[in-house]
């Protein structure tokens, strides 16, 4: 187990915002060669919209020498409900419980938001750990909440939700 430092990212704060930018820019990278095309590409052009509050928030989570090692989003879909988004953790700080540590923040980030129900989709052939945290965590597959992105089928997303 790690030592990090998980805290939400002010939108203002240029240097943390751009952290954010470089951890979520890794994983664009890895979703370009899994999935290829991704709506993450347009999201790294408006970071840090569209997890800004006071319906969003994004969190960088650091290791003990204070580099970027991974991050999580927030995103509300209603008065309350919201998404975890963008959970991506760094390969050097892997293996470690910091993927379950920054979802676990996200929920209490939520919670502290006034939300009372959590979803998320995920891409059922790539995402096989994040789904291990996200079962273990309380989340139960359910029908689509929204529509899947690109146009792609619903087939290939796995939908879960939890209340908080």
């Amino acid at each position: 187990m790690g030592t990090w430092l998980i805290s939400a990212v002010d939108p203002d704060d240029v240097g943390t915002v751009d952290a954010v930018h470089d951890v979520l820019s890794s994983y664009h990278d890895e979703l370009l060669v899994t999935i290829g095309h991704t709506t993450l590409t347009a999201e790294l052009d408006t970071l840090p919209a569209p997890y800004t509050p006071p319906d969003g928030a994004l969190l960088l989570a650091c290791d003990e020498d204070g580099r970027p090692a991974g991050c999580v989003g927030v995103k509300g879909l209603g008065d309350r409900e919201c998404e975890v988004k963008r959970l991506y953790v760094m390969p050097h700080a892997r293996g470690v419980g910091l993927g379950r540590a920054l979802v676990r923040a996200a929920m209490d980030q939520a919670r502290a938001m006034g939300y009372s129900e959590m979803m998320l989709l995920a891409v059922r052939q790539t995402t096989a750990g994040a789904q291990r945290i996200y079962r273990d965590l309380g989340f139960e597959e359910t029908g689509p909440f929204r529509e899947p992105p690109l146009g792609w089928d619903p087939g290939l997303f796995l939908f879960m939700r939890r209340p908080l």
